[in-house]
């Protein structure tokens, strides 16, 4: 029986995307530059890239922060170096922008009678933080686990095992979910419990990760638990 459940933040209970659009959006503006749909797309896939070869081990959060906008701005010839003030007030951004998905704060709220629920996230501090106080995440679960507070970053087998030893959990009662191969889904497998893929769009299983669980909707949750 499951008990325990280990949430990813950003792109499974929260829409990413969507604050993602608001933040660039807001802080594009603040300089002067107004954001296109073609943009966006183009700084989603910067971003996804800077961010999975730091779940690699291949660069640090500052050189993410850093990297995709200098990659960005590049792209599109702004004339604008001032990357940590930019990054600070995109992180603010992204705070301020609350998008639940599939009515996900319902779903905390009901789990809450029959599991304990903690949310993983390799956000950053200031985003994490601002969004779950202000989404009223933070008070519909047991804990929070930032991986910039924590010092080490999912899929590391070594931040879940800091969650345990913090929680208690016990690994056969545990599922993490979330919609990340390569970080939540490969982090659990690294930990060795549970998985459930938060797959809405339906896309193929990449690389070498074992998904026990796949859904489209949060609430397809509910029929896992009660088998």
């Amino acid at each position: 029986m499951i008990n325990t459940i280990l949430w990813d933040v950003d792109g499974t209970l929260l829409d990413f995307l969507a604050a993602e659009k608001y933040g660039m959006e807001t802080c594009l503006d603040e300089i002067g530059v107004k954001l296109t749909e073609e943009m966006l797309s183009v700084y989603s896939r910067i971003n996804r890239s800077w961010w999975e070869k730091h779940e690699k081990g291949l660069c640090t959060r500052e050189e993410i922060f850093e990297g995709r906008l200098k990659d960005f701005f590049g792209e599109y010839d702004i004339a604008y170096t001032d990357y940590d003030h930019f990054n600070r007030r995109y992180q603010i951004a992204l705070g301020e922008a609350v998008f639940p998905v599939d009515d996900s704060l319902t779903l905390l709220k009901e789990l809450r009678k029959s599991c304990k629920q903690y949310m993983v996230t390799n956000g950053s501090r200031v985003a994490q933080e601002l969004k779950l106080a202000k989404s009223g995440i933070d008070k519909l679960c047991d804990g929070v686990f930032i991986s910039e507070i924590v010092g080490i970053q999912k899929p590391e087998k070594a931040f879940f095992d800091y969650v345990q030893k913090a929680t208690g959990y016990v690994k056969e009662e545990t599922l993490i979910v979330g919609d990340s191969l390569s970080s939540d889904i490969k982090g659990g497998n690294n930990a060795g419990i549970r998985t459930c893929w938060y797959n809405p769009k339906g896309a193929p299983v990449r690389g070498e990760v074992i998904v026990d669980h796949e859904i489209k909707n949060l609430w397809e949750l509910m029929e896992i638990l009660e088998k």
